[in-house]
């Protein structure tokens, strides 16, 4: 057996998966989102769902973030993320 077979394969390679990637999103006032820019701008027809996550409060980077389950115009699904920190928006994909 070839003792670089694992190496070859990538098995010691650790890659986080599914992470979020920043994007332009519109709000309204209340600072709720309203269209997203992806190659063009999108709107959203809707909010199926969302909800704030605050949690280790006593590191020294926090996690505070707003989730929005959006539909957009062409019917597509989107999770979008807001992080309360630095006040930027990103989508991931589960």
């Amino acid at each position: 057996m070839d003792p670089d077979t694992k190496r070859a394969m990538g098995t010691n390679v650790n890659k986080p998966l599914n992470m979020p990637e920043a994007l332009f999103v519109e709000e309204d006032p209340a600072g709720s989102p309203i269209a997203v820019k992806l190659k063009r701008r999108h709107i959203i027809v809707a909010i199926e769902d969302f909800w704030r996550i605050d949690d280790e409060w006593w590191r020294t980077m926090p996690v505070s973030r707003m989730y929005y389950a959006v539909i957009l115009e062409s019917g597509r699904r989107m999770m979008l993320c807001k992080d309360l920190i630095d006040n930027h928006w990103y989508q991931q994909t589960y």
